[in-house]
């Protein structure tokens, strides 16, 4: 019996509110109807209505997603060989440019080795040099010279290999960017594999994001891509389309290059993205002008008379506050916007100020959340 009796009083006050918003509507529109009356004429009885004007909207689907964000270039920078850490030429969070030292490893044996293949490089220089003077003399053969040739050639190629060695000691930049947080300290024995450091190129990012199936033939590259990081908002340009649609998720990869010159945008950020697609101008109106009736839709028009008549329109995409007509009406109609369930077809109206006179123009319309994907 309790809950009978709570049950009983919260709907008569719901019933309550209900009609004191009616009745403070009610009075608003009255009073609205007759405050350009002057005092002593007749009130007048054609019925308060607002209108609004059909005017071309830009409606487009946008999908939203989450994406990711991934460095252009990026790398651990390793070590190629088991050495031991010398010195390190760079600290946490540095940006270098392409062909940098970051570290030096040990390298004595192989700069002895280096030297001594640069003796023997000379010295097989110089004997070509002496044999190849004695051919004309005829004490030296053509033959004894193209040996000594090939020795030098041998003598080249062990200095290019020393070389090599002790350039793989030497551990630089692969291309500009930003360092991370170093991995190792000077003295650590590192092999190839070890991480030494991390760099990134983001002075420009890529956000890979998935979108559904059913849309994916309507991507193209150029594209301009609108997001969002827990930060700021940033503008992109899809660059790439995976060629392959995710069986398990229906999904189409896509990336979008984003010019990120204070790098605030950081790779594995979580971000939201807008992808804008088949964006068209198409007349709108306000959607307290539309009237549903099962499946149809109706609004009512303004004639030149100041008497409505109601036609039956087909509308598309919604927007907050505006709806896009497909049929029944042309840009310059005026239907009514406020007072729809006051008037009936072929009633005559009297025509009330806008509420708010001077207001900004709206700008583009859109659909959101059509076509989300995670």
């Amino acid at each position: 019996m309790r809950t009978s009796a709570w049950i009983l009083g919260l709907l008569l006050v719901v019933a309550i509110a209900a009609g004191g918003l009616w009745w403070i509507d009610r009075q608003e529109w009255a009073g609205e109807a007759s405050a350009d009356a002057a005092p002593g004429q007749e009130r007048d009885a054609r019925t308060p209505v607002r209108v609004a004007e059909v005017a071309p909207q830009t409606f487009e689907t946008v999908v939203e997603s989450l994406g990711t964000i991934e460095a252009r270039e990026s790398v651990t920078v390793t070590a190629t060989v088991t050495e031991r850490v010398r010195e390190l030429l760079f600290d946490d969070g540095d940006r270098v440019e392409a062909g940098q030292v970051l570290a030096r490893l040990d390298a004595d044996e192989e700069r002895a080795d280096l030297r001594e293949a640069m003796v023997q490089v000379e010295d097989e220089r110089r004997e070509l040099e002496r044999i190849r003077d004695r051919v004309a003399e005829g004490v030296v053969t053509r033959q004894q010279v193209d040996q000594q040739r090939s020795r030098l050639n041998e003598a080249e190629a062990r200095h290019a290999a020393a070389q090599a060695r002790v350039d793989q000691r030497v551990i630089r930049a692969p291309f500009a960017g930003q360092l991370g947080l170093r991995k190792v300290s000077p003295g650590a024995l590192v092999s190839p594999g070890t991480p030494i450091v991390e760099l990134d190129d983001i002075a420009v990012v890529n956000a890979d994001f998935a979108v559904p199936e059913r849309h994916a033939a309507a991507i193209r590259l150029g594209m301009t891509v609108r997001g969002r990081s827990a930060r700021d908002p940033f503008a992109g340009e899809v660059v790439a389309l995976s060629n392959r649609i995710d069986v398990a998720t229906r999904t189409l990869m896509v990336r979008a290059r984003v010019d990120n010159p204070e790098r605030a945008l950081r790779p594995g950020m979580l971000v939201n993205i807008h992808l804008p697609l088949d964006p068209v101008e198409r007349p709108a109106v306000p959607e307290g002008a539309v009237q549903q009736t099962a499946d149809q839709h109706f609004v009512f028009r303004l004639r030149d008379d100041e008497t409505v008549e109601r036609i039956r329109i087909r509308i598309g995409r919604r927007t907050p506050g505006f709806a896009e007509v497909l049929e029944g009406l042309e840009p310059g109609d005026t239907v009514v916007s406020e007072g729809t369930l006051r008037v009936r077809d072929g009633m005559q109206v009297r025509v009330l100020p806008p509420r708010h006179q001077g207001a900004a123009a709206r700008g583009p319309l859109h659909e959101s959340g059509v076509g989300s994907a995670a």
